[in-house]
C-alpha cells in the first residue's frame, strides 16, 4: 500500500513537473517584423537561430517557389546571401558549428555538435539535410546551453530569448580602381579613399592613392591628398578613448563647398566598419577607404553603416591659384643639405614623404636637409592666395 501511494505520489508530482516544463513557450517572431528577407517565390518561412554566449536569438526570412524545401537548404541560402552567417555540418548531416559575425557580435555554439531544433516549435527528430518546412512555418536552430528542457524523456528544449530580426544588408557604394581619374602620390600599392557629403546634397567622392612600402594609415593618406589636392580638407582632433577623431571633412567642387552634417561621421574599410582610430587603422594594397555622414547612411546592423550612394571619381586639380603661384620655386632640385624657397608672402612650408606623413613644417625660405634621409618629398608651398607642390629629390 506504502508503495503504491509513494508511486501515484511519484507520478503525479513528475506529472506537475513535466505541465510546468511543458508550459514554456518557444520565442518566435510574425513574419511581419523581419526585415531580411532572401530567396524568391511566394512561399515564406523564418529562419531563427539561438546562440548562448551570449543568449541571442536572430531571425531571417526566406522566400521559395517550391512546395517544400529543406532547412539545410534555407541556411545554404542564408549563408550566401548573408556573409555574416555561417555553419559547419558533417556529411551524415549533423549540425557541428554556426556563427554569425557582424564586427560587433561574434557568435559560435557553445558546445559543437550540441544543438538542436524545432519547427513550429516541435522537435524534429531527422537530420537538418533531410528535414524540410512548408510555407508559413518558422525553423530554429538552438544551442541547447541556453534552452530551457520541456521533456526530458523525448529531449526536448525551447528557447525564451526574444528574436531579433537580422538587418538587411546595405551594398556599401564603390567604384573600380581603373575608374579613378586622380591618382595622388606614387609607388606600387593602390588603395581608393572616399568621402560621402550629406550637404548641400547627398554625393561621394573618389580618390586613388599611390603609396610604396606594406601598409599606410588611412590619416596619413588622408594627410597627402589635402596636401596636393588643396580642395580637400579636414580637421581632427584627440579623442577621449584614445587615437584621433575626425571633426570636419569639407571639400570645394565646381564652385560648390561640401562639408559634414555636424560631428557625424564615420568610415569604413572595405565596406565594414573597423574599430581602430583613423590615425591607428592602416590600409594595404586593394583595399577601400569611405568616410561617410551618418545622416544618410544605412543601418544594417547595430553600429554598422553603409553608404549606398553611386561613387564618382574626381578631377584632377587644377586650379586658377595654381597657375598663378607658377611664381613659387623651390630649389635647387635634387637638393643635399639646403632647400631655398622662392615665393611672395610665404605663410607655411610643408614637407611630406611618400607615404602622405607631414615631417617638416615652416614658415622660412631657407630649410636645413641635413637631418632628412635621402629619397624623394613633396614640398608644399602656401601663401594667402596661392599653393604650389612640387616633387623634391634630397640625396
Amino acid at each position: 500500500m506504502v508503495k503504491k501511494f509513494t508511486l501515484m505520489f511519484l507520478l503525479g508530482i513528475f506529472g506537475l513537473f513535466s505541465t510546468n516544463l511543458f508550459a514554456q513557450e518557444d520565442a518566435t517572431i510574425d513574419p511581419a517584423d523581419i526585415k531580411f528577407w532572401i530567396g524568391n517565390g511566394e512561399n515564406e518561412v523564418v529562419f531563427i537561430a539561438n546562440w548562448a554566449e551570449p543568449d541571442t536569438a536572430l531571425a531571417w526570412g526566406y522566400r521559395f517557389m517550391s512546395e517544400d524545401v529543406t532547412i539545410k537548404t534555407i541556411m545554404d541560402d542564408i549563408a550566401a546571401a548573408d556573409y555574416r552567417f555561417s555553419y559547419e555540418a558533417t556529411e551524415a548531416g549533423w549540425l557541428v558549428d554556426m556563427h554569425y559575425n557582424d564586427g560587433i557580435l561574434d557568435l559560435s555554439l557553445v558546445q559543437q555538435m550540441w544543438v538542436s531544433f524545432l519547427i513550429d516549435g516541435q522537435s524534429c527528430w531527422d537530420t537538418f539535410d533531410v528535414a524540410v518546412v512548408v510555407p508559413g512555418q518558422y525553423v530554429k536552430m538552438g544551442d541547447t546551453e541556453c534552452g530551457t528542457l520541456v521533456d526530458p524523456v523525448n529531449y526536448i528544449y525551447v528557447w525564451e530569448k526574444e528574436v531579433a530580426p537580422v538587418y538587411a544588408l546595405g551594398e556599401e557604394a564603390m567604384i573600380d580602381p581603373s575608374e579613378i581619374v586622380y591618382w595622388i602620390g606614387e609607388g606600387e600599392n593602390e588603395v581608393v579613399f572616399s568621402v560621402n557629403f550629406a550637404e548641400p546634397e547627398d554625393v561621394c567622392f573618389a580618390w586613388g592613392y599611390r603609396f610604396a612600402g606594406e601598409s599606410v594609415t588611412i590619416k596619413d593618406m588622408m594627410t597627402a591628398i589635402a596636401a596636393v589636392d588643396l580642395r580637400f580638407a579636414y580637421n581632427d582632433e584627440p579623442s577621449p578613448w584614445g587615437g584621433m577623431s575626425l571633426t570636419d571633412l569639407t571639400f570645394n567642387y565646381n564652385e560648390v563647398h561640401y562639408e559634414l552634417v555636424g560631428y557625424n561621421a564615420m568610415y569604413n574599410l572595405n565596406g565594414v566598419a573597423p574599430w581602430l582610430t583613423f590615425d591607428e587603422q592602416t590600409v594595404v594594397n586593394g583595399d577601400f577607404v569611405k568616410w561617410g555622414d551618418y545622416t544618410i547612411a544605412t543601418e544594417i546592423a547595430q553600429w554598422t553603416y553603409v553608404w549606398e550612394t553611386p561613387v564618382q571619381p574626381v578631377t584632377e586639380y587644377f586650379s586658377v591659384e595654381e597657375v598663378d603661384a607658377s611664381y613659387m620655386t623651390v630649389y635647387p632640385n635634387p637638393a643635399t643639405e639646403i632647400l631655398y624657397v622662392n615665393a611672395e608672402n610665404v605663410n607655411l612650408v610643408q614637407i611630406y614623404d611618400m607615404t602622405g606623413r607631414n615631417i617638416f613644417t615652416t614658415t622660412l625660405s631657407v630649410i636645413d636637409l641635413r637631418d632628412m634621409e635621402a629619397g624623394i618629398y613633396f614640398v608644399t608651398v602656401r601663401s594667402e592666395n596661392a599653393a604650389k607642390t612640387t616633387k623634391v629629390v634630397v640625396k
